[in-house]
């Protein structure tokens, strides 16, 4: 059997070789001697892993990553100094028991298998900190899995989950959770005791509901929940005095919590694609907010306290029912990217003027009839979405804006 390219790395270096299996034999007893203990066989085309590597107990990292692997051997337990163990990329459709032998293990990655279950004696391996499952087909978690108590980072995004066994909550050294695209519908009560996670990734799921005692994780920056079935959020959100970015597109949410200015470390907010008529006047505390999405909502118009958000940049309004907007709109200065097309506004503020340092401006698709002359005053304008509105005139004071070719005014009545 020839394998193709064989990589023996060692702490200090790298040395490249193209074998045959039996020169790989040779080539491992002779630099045994001189401390090489990484061994990479990533797309070596192996179809079966042979002991010639499992009885290489010194071994502390082992790369099989693109493999042609079906299964492995319970001599894979015979490795019991890996730290760092790759298996990705292959076929495999369980481990063995074995796996549990692998103690000194710190990061294990077998994304992209067909695995459907985990063996319980995952549970074994109690020194992992990084494990990676990604785009398999688990369908659950041993309740061994809670003993995987110094775990920080875990990844099981595209598998087939439906629910979390109540040791999940056990991982309480957990600072990254990546639960993406699986078939949650609930999360358990006891989610709160991973008061150490700063990232979760929960979007493409089929959740109603999420835990109060969310309220808890305190130390969260990022959380995704896009693409599920939320109808509502618990007050307790509003406790999450670290998150930085939140994401809700694509959700059933009709309403936001009233404490919802809580969140004043907020940066970054997507809302796209739910139900919402209103936005609650404690969004003015949100004055760290940089990038706010309420596309595709209900809403019928905005609190004057919108204009508290004085770090915004980017706001996009589009496919809403507004018919107007409040004066205090003018106070989003540094906003430089403003949708607002596909709503029913009639008039806009004269206050637009004042967004200076606006860059690109949408408002197509809307009921206006007029523009105010005020807002010949975005000279760093460099598009300016004006078609399918009413209007029968420009300003005069929009000479230059016409002159500087960036006014897009198709399906206007006076646009012949």
């Amino acid at each position: 059997m020839n394998i193709a390219l064989i990589d023996v790395l060692s702490c200090e270096g790298s040395f490249s070789y193209n074998m045959d299996r039996d020169e790989l034999v040779k080539k491992i007893a002779q630099i045994q001697d001189e401390g090489i203990t990484a061994l990479d066989l990533s797309g070596a085309e192996l179809g079966t892993l042979h002991t010639d590597v499992t009885d290489l107990e010194w071994l502390t990292e082992l790369n099989l990553r693109s493999n042609e692997l079906s299964k492995l051997p319970a001599e894979i337990g015979n490795l019991r100094n890996l730290r760092r163990l790759n298996l990705s990329g292959n076929h495999l459709e369980r481990l063995p028991a074995e796996i549990g032998n692998l103690t000194n293990l710190r990061r294990l990655n077998i994304g992209g298998n067909q695995l459907k279950a985990l063996p319980p004696e995952i549970g074994n391996l109690t020194g992992l900190t990084w494990v990676f499952l990604p785009s398999n087909q688990l369908q659950g978690l041993p309740d061994t899995i809670g003993s995987l108590t110094n775990l920080a980072e875990l990844q099981l995004s595209g598998n087939q989950i439906e629910v979390l066994p109540p040791t999940f909550c056990d991982l309480e050294s957990l600072t990254e959770l990546q639960l993406s695209g699986n078939r949650l519908t609930e999360l358990p009560s006891q989610f709160g005791q991973l008061t150490k996670l700063a990232k979760l990734y929960l979007q493409g799921n089929q959740l109603t509901m999420i835990p109060a005692r969310i309220g808890s994780l305190t130390n969260l920056a990022w959380l995704y929940l896009q693409s599920n079935n939320l109808t509502s959020l618990p007050d307790e959100i509003c406790d999450l005095i670290s998150l930085t970015g939140l994401y809700l597109e694509g959700n059933d949410l009709s309403e936001l919590p009233r404490g919802f200015g809580e969140l004043i470390n907020l940066t970054w907010l997507d809302l796209e694609g739910n139900h919402l008529t209103e936005f609650p006047a404690s969004i003015r505390c949100l004055n760290r907010l940089i990038q706010l999405n309420l596309r595709r909502n209900d809403l019928t118009e905005l609190p004057p306290e919108i204009g508290g958000l004085e770090s915004l940049t980017w706001l996009d309004l589009e496919g809403n029912q507004l018919t107007t907007l409040p004066p205090e709109i003018g106070n989003l200065t540094a906003v430089t990217e403003l949708h607002l097309s596909n709503n029913q506004l009639v008039a806009l503020p004269a206050e637009m003027g004042n967004l200076v340092d606006l860059v690109d401006l949408y408002i197509s698709n809307n009921q206006l009839r007029d523009v105010p002359g005020s807002m010949s005053n975005l000279i760093h304008l460099e598009s300016f979405y004006l078609s399918d509105n009413l209007l029968t005139d420009l300003p005069p004071e929009f000479s230059d804006l016409l002159n500087r070719e960036i006014l897009y005014l198709e399906g206007n009545p006076f646009v012949h």
